[in-house]
C-alpha cells in the first residue's frame, strides 16, 4: 500500500515569486483511475500540494475503465494518468491502455500503471506489449516514489507536449503562408492577421490591430502614440475599441498599455492571456496586433511566434506595395473630385466597346452639362460647387447601369459610354436621370439646398472612333442648351 507518512512534498524549479501571469497558469491535470476509494483519497493527500514548475496540480477521479474512457474522451490536455491494472475486469485497465493510445490516438499522456496484483500483469510483459510509461506495484509505491514518479512523468509530458507544439506550430506556418502571401490590401490583411494569430494560437479570433500612419519619424515619443496609431480592426469582445484612441477609454486602459508598450520597444509583449505583437518591414509602418488567447503563452509558443510573425511582416510589406499600387493606378484613372472615371480611362476602356458594336449592338454616347454651373461658383463659391459636382456624380453611379462607363470629362461634363442602348433606350434611361437630379435637392450648407438642371446630348450614330461620337453628342448637347436647357436630345 502506499504509505501516508509523507505530506506537503513540493518541487518548486523556481523561487521567484507568483506573477499575475503565473496565477493564471493552467494546473497539471492527472488523472487517476483506481476502483478502491481508500487508493483514491491517499493519492489525493500526497499529490494534493504539489508544485511543479509554479504550476499546481490537479486531480481528477475515475472508479473504473469506462468512466476513464469517457472522461479522456471530453477532458483535454491531462498529463498523467494513474492506472490500475484490475478493476470492473482482471484486464480493464491494459483494455483501456490501448483505448487511450489507438482509439483516442492520445499519445502525449504519460501512463503510470499502478497494479496490487503483479503476478496477474507481469511487468516484463506488459512494458513490452503495452505503450505504458512506468510499472509500480502498490506495495512498493511509497509516498516518495510516487511524488519522484509523478513528477518524471510531468517532465516527460511537457517535453512532448512542447515538441508536438512545435511540429504542429511549423505546419501552420506553412499552411498559413500562402493565405498570407495572398493578402492584396491592407483592410484584408487587417481582419486576416486576427484569424492567422488566433488560428496559430488555438483561440477564438479575439483581438485588435493597429497600425501606424502619418508618420515623420522613426521613433515617436510615447506621448504622440494615439495621434499616429489607427485602429483598423477589431473583433468580439473588443469591438467597442474601434473607435478609441488607445488612452484606455474603452475601458481597456492595461491593454492600451500593453500596445504602447510593443510600439515603445519595438519587440512583442506577452503579459498573461494577451499577446501585443509588434510587426515593421522596411517600408511598412508599426502594426501592433493584440491577440487575446485562452491559455498563457510558454516560451515554446513565444519561439515559434517569433518565426509566424516575420511571416506576417513580409505579407504586410506585400499588403503595403499592393496598396500603394492600386493608390496609384486608381489616380491615374479616376476623378479625383467625383471618384469617377477620367477622360483617359473613359476612352481606355470606351474604345473596344466601339469596336464591338454594330447596327445589332448599339452604343450610345451622351454629353452631360450642368446648367448654369458657372452661377452656382459665383454665388455659393467653388468648395460649395464641388459639393454639387460630387452629388451628381453620385447619383449618376446609383441611377445608370453597372456597364455604363461614367466619367468626369470636363470642368462641369460628364461622359457616358453605354453599351447595348439604342436610341430610344437612351432617351428614356438618360430623361430619367434628367427628370431625378431636377428632383433632388441637393444641400450645400447645413439646412440649405439648391436645385440643379442638367441638358443632355446623345448619339447612336456609330462612327470609325470614339472622338467623333463624342463630338456628336457635344452637338446634340449645344442643341439641348438653345432649347432652353433641362432637356435631352438623342439622334
Amino acid at each position: 500500500m502506499i504509505e501516508k507518512n509523507t505530506l506537503n512534498l513540493k518541487a518548486n524549479t523556481s523561487a521567484a515569486p507568483k506573477s499575475s501571469s503565473t496565477l493564471l497558469a493552467q494546473p497539471w491535470r492527472i488523472l487517476v483511475v483506481d476502483d478502491d476509494e481508500d487508493i483514491q483519497s491517499v493519492t489525493r493527500l500526497i499529490l494534493a500540494n504539489i508544485m511543479f514548475k509554479n504550476r499546481p496540480i490537479e486531480l481528477i477521479s475515475a472508479y473504473s475503465a469506462a468512466q476513464a474512457r469517457d472522461i479522456l474522451t471530453v477532458e483535454k490536455n491531462i498529463a498523467v494518468a494513474l492506472l490500475d491494472v484490475v478493476m470492473e475486469t482482471d484486464n480493464a485497465g491494459l483494455e483501456l491502455v490501448k483505448i487511450i493510445r489507438h482509439e483516442l490516438h492520445n499519445n502525449a499522456i504519460r501512463i503510470i500503471l499502478r497494479t496490487g496484483q503483479p503476478g496477474h500483469a507481469p511487468e516484463e510483459n506488459v512494458i513490452i506489449d503495452y505503450d505504458i510509461n512506468d510499472y509500480k506495484s502498490k506495495n512498493e509505491l511509497t509516498a516518495q516514489k510516487l511524488f519522484t514518479a509523478v513528477i518524471a512523468a510531468l517532465r516527460a509530458y511537457e517535453t512532448i507536449v512542447s515538441l508536438n507544439k512545435t511540429r504542429h506550430g511549423l505546419e501552420k506556418i506553412l499552411q498559413s503562408s500562402d493565405s498570407l502571401f495572398k493578402v492584396q490590401s491592407m483592410h484584408e490583411f487587417s481582419s486576416g492577421i486576427l484569424t492567422q494569430l488566433s488560428s496559430f494560437l488555438d483561440c477564438k479570433p479575439q483581438g485588435i490591430i493597429c497600425i501606424e500612419e502619418n508618420t515623420t519619424q522613426k521613433h515617436q515619443p510615447i506621448n504622440t502614440l494615439t495621434d499616429n496609431m489607427k485602429i483598423t480592426a477589431v473583433t468580439d469582445e473588443f469591438a467597442c475599441c474601434l473607435q478609441c484612441n488607445l488612452d484606455g477609454s474603452c475601458g481597456h486602459s492595461e491593454l492600451a498599455s500593453l500596445i504602447k508598450l510593443a510600439y515603445t520597444k519595438r519587440e512583442h509583449q506577452f503579459a498573461g492571456n494577451y499577446s501585443a505583437f509588434y510587426l515593421e518591414t522596411g517600408v511598412a509602418k508599426a502594426t501592433i496586433a493584440l491577440v487575446c488567447s485562452e491559455h498563457i503563452i510558454d516560451s515554446s509558443d513565444q519561439t515559434l511566434l517569433e518565426v509566424f510573425t516575420s511571416k506576417i511582416s513580409i505579407a504586410l510589406e506585400n499588403a503595403v506595395h499592393y496598396q500603394k499600387m492600386v493608390s496609384l493606378e486608381k489616380a491615374a484613372v479616376t476623378d479625383f473630385l467625383t471618384g469617377l472615371y477620367n477622360r483617359r480611362q473613359l476612352l481606355r476602356l470606351g474604345i473596344p466597346l466601339l469596336a464591338q458594336a454594330s447596327r445589332n449592338n448599339p452604343l450610345a454616347v451622351a454629353i452631360i452639362n450642368i446648367d448654369f454651373f458657372k452661377h452656382i461658383n459665383e454665388k455659393y463659391g467653388h468648395d460649395l460647387g464641388d459639393v454639387v459636382l460630387r452629388k451628381v456624380g453620385e447619383l449618376m453611379l446609383e441611377h445608370f447601369r453597372e456597364k455604363d462607363l461614367i466619367s468626369r470629362y470636363g470642368g462641369k461634363e460628364f461622359c457616358i459610354v453605354a453599351p447595348t442602348l439604342p436610341a430610344n433606350e437612351a432617351f428614356v434611361l438618360f430623361d430619367d436621370f434628367r427628370k431625378l437630379l431636377e428632383n433632388t435637392p441637393i444641400e450645400i450648407r447645413p439646412n440649405e439646398n439648391i436645385k440643379v438642371t442638367v441638358s443632355i446630348g446623345i448619339t447612336t450614330d456609330l462612327c470609325p472612333n470614339l472622338d467623333d461620337m463624342i463630338t456628336a453628342a457635344e452637338s446634340l448637347l449645344y442643341q439641348a442648351k438653345s432649347a432652353g436647357r433641362n432637356c435631352v436630345f438623342v439622334r
